[in-house]
């Protein structure tokens, strides 16, 4: 009898882990029947073998799904016209609220829910800027207990005098006296990833006491910022179960925002933290194209988010689809995919989006936070967002309408030879505002630190192709440039009174191709750095810049090279700059501290000219943006100083755990 029950049973259990309730979810189906909510290892494997043996079955025997694997027609494309534009708005929305001053206290990661990253402090200027020196170095000392021994991406938050910030691998926030260095609390052991991208301080009210929020991989924590201990209140014991986030939650009104990896929207109660609504951000696909199943992976908002409090509008960036290099499993523009999305939270519906890449096989995410501005437009001040990009673009729409603020040129691109591949007729090409650093390599980007090193880069690459948006193939390497950027998550720092944004970038060729493995019947992405013999990039410095540029105008007001390899600088090179993983933040002062670059260097620039006017040495590389604050009536600027990451990956790069200030001497 048992076993005729399992029997009967059995396949009701399956049908069951098949089957997600979508509760609370304000654009999806209550029942939604889906592998991908199969949580049994066993069903998965049993399911992803027959899907297979299925899938080779359709490519093979329809004669519609062998076209579809036939190589794009170049013909087609060659007869379509070279150019199109899509034209700048006329009419654009008004300011409502005029920016407060950012000075004492930084509540949340990129300075607040603008995330513009600019301090209104001038306590440190051009003036005393040379006075500058070490107050304190804080070292967490838990690097040992990280698993994936990862860098801290966290700009720190401070508020009244107090720093939040996550260690470095050790996977603990901790609180820091902001005027002595010292360690007030720290939280227990949480997940290596915790608070990734950001802390979110709440004040609290005359009966809530302050707390942070941060995303903990698959889970929203809340923590009491005088204890470090959980709150008890908010969800079960301080902890909300939410889908893998690591960027900064958001308070919008009594409510705590987070955006997931699965393109949800989530909202919570700020205080008890109960689900109030969810919301998908990218359409699900179930079809097939070819006989293989559509994948609707990656697109994850790396970036972050940032929200028009007054309007009840939330933006979000996104990521590049998967794979790299292969998109035959996902025909079309791949939708909010390296996109700028914006939702009303109030109608709970998705306002508009833009995507500046289309069906992206090249890696390139809008990967950092959306920046919310206004600049001058007929007189008017008028309020915008915008997007600093790895293809050096700055992208800048109307914050209500999402109508670009400046004409958006696209050109023509290549067809693919990879059968299968659908690449998109058109590209952005952007003019205005001027790209700020390189993106279509040539042979003019060559290296030319020597005419050895020149001819040895050349002589390498005279079989690889290259060009405006050349897709990447199985019969030569393709060269493309920002794979690391232009931009990276670090984003950018803007002054909202003189409309001004400074941003550090990257300007690295890299070497790609993609193979076919005939085991698994899937293309692989393969990457690495265009480096010469002595291990330095091959293609024209710069190779790390910092930039100013005007928002009103779009024109790059000065640039200059960001980084140095002291050992060329004395062979008689002009300084290179170097990749960078930190990121810049301006203050009024008119001063910008940047840092991230491979001679562990944080430097200060003028603001007004670029001009390199104070550095000094970190203990490692530095891993996130400067904040800066003040204590004791004196100014800080704080920096994560953990070795970057990414970096590891190219360079020998040494882990740290250390969290720099620096103050005046007296």
């Amino acid at each position: 009898k048992i076993l005729f029950f399992i029997i009967i049973l059995l396949p009701f259990v399956i049908l069951f882990d098949f089957v997600s309730i979508n509760y609370k979810y304000v654009n999806r189906s209550l029942i939604e029947i889906s592998e991908k909510n199969i949580n049994s290892t066993f069903l998965k494997k049993i399911y992803n073998f027959f899907g297979k043996k299925y899938e080779n079955l359709l490519i093979t025997i329809p004669s519609e799904n062998k076209k579809y694997w036939l190589p794009e027609d170049i013909n087609y494309r060659n007869s379509l016209p070279e150019t199109k534009i899509i034209t700048a708005g006329t009419s654009f929305t008004r300011n409502i609220n005029p920016y407060s001053v950012n000075l004492n206290d930084w509540e949340r990661s990129h300075g607040n829910e603008n995330s513009n990253r600019f301090s209104d402090l001038n306590l440190i200027n051009t003036e005393n800027i040379k006075n500058l020196d070490i107050a304190w170095a804080y070292r967490s000392k838990d690097r040992h207990e990280s698993k994936f021994d990862l860098d801290v991406q966290c700009n720190p938050i401070v508020v009244d005098g107090k720093i939040y910030t996550p260690t470095a691998g050790g996977g603990r926030i901790v609180s820091i006296d902001g005027f002595s260095g010292k360690e007030i609390w720290r939280t227990k052991k949480l997940h290596d990833d915790v608070a990734r991208r950001g802390l979110q301080y709440w004040k609290g009210n005359n009966i809530i006491e302050p707390r942070i929020y941060a995303t903990n991989f698959k889970k929203l924590i809340a923590i009491n910022a005088k204890t470090g201990n959980f709150i008890k209140e908010f969800g079960k014991n301080g902890i909300v179960k939410i889908k893998p986030s690591s960027i900064t939650p958001i308070i919008y009104q009594s409510k705590i925002i987070v955006v997931t990896f699965d393109k949800t929207v989530e909202v919570y109660d700020l205080v008890g933290g109960k689900l109030i609504w969810k919301l998908d951000f990218q359409k699900k696909y179930f079809s097939r194209a070819g006989g293989v199943k559509y994948n609707n992976e990656g697109s994850n908002p790396w970036g972050g988010i940032s929200a028009d409090l007054q309007r009840g509008i939330l933006y979000i960036t996104t990521g590049n689809p998967h794979s790299y290099f292969d998109g035959t499993r996902r025909p079309g523009p791949n939708e909010s995919s390296d996109s700028i999305i914006a939702v009303d939270l109030n109608e709970k519906k998705i306002l508009w989006s833009f995507q500046e890449t289309e069906h992206d096989i090249w890696n390139l995410d809008i990967p950092a936070p959306p920046i919310l501005t206004s600049i001058i437009r007929n007189n008017n001040l008028i309020d915008v967002v915008i997007a600093v990009t790895k293809r050096a673009n700055t992208l800048m729409l109307d914050r209500v309408t999402g109508k670009p603020i400046f004409d958006m040129n696209y050109k023509k691109a290549p067809t693919s030879k990879i059968p299968g591949e659908k690449t998109a007729p058109y590209q952005l090409d952007l003019r205005l505002p001027e790209p700020f650093a390189k993106n279509i390599f040539s042979q003019n980007e060559i290296t030319n630190l020597t005419a050895t090193k020149r001819f040895e880069i050349k002589e390498r690459i005279k079989n690889f192709k290259y060009g405006f948006f050349e897709p990447v193939d199985t019969e030569k390497k393709t060269i493309i440039y920002n794979f690391h950027g232009g931009a990276e998550w670090m984003g950018a720092s803007v002054d909202h009174q003189s409309q001004t944004m400074y941003v550090t970038a990257n300007n690295v060729a890299f070497i790609t191709d993609i193979i076919w493995d005939s085991q698994n019947k899937k293309y692989i992405s393969r990457f690495e750095r265009l480096l010469d013999s002595d291990g330095y990039l091959g293609n024209v410095p710069p190779w790390g810049t910092l930039t100013s540029l005007n928002l009103n105008t779009g024109k790059i007001i000065w640039q200059v090279p960001f980084g140095e390899f002291e050992r060329l600088t004395k062979q008689g090179i002009s300084r290179t700059g170097t990749e960078n993983f930190g990121g810049a933040t301006a203050t009024k002062g008119e001063l910008v501290f940047a840092t991230g670059t491979l001679d562990k260097m944080i430097y200060a620039f003028k603001s007004t000219n670029g001009e390199e006017v104070w550095k000094m040495q970190l203990p490692f590389i530095g891993s996130a943006p400067p904040t800066t604050y003040v204590a004791n009536g004196e100014q800080f600027i704080i920096v994560q100083s953990t070795g970057s990451y990414t970096l590891r990956s190219g360079y020998s790069v040494e882990r740290g755990d250390a969290l720099v200030a620096f103050k005046l001497k007296k």
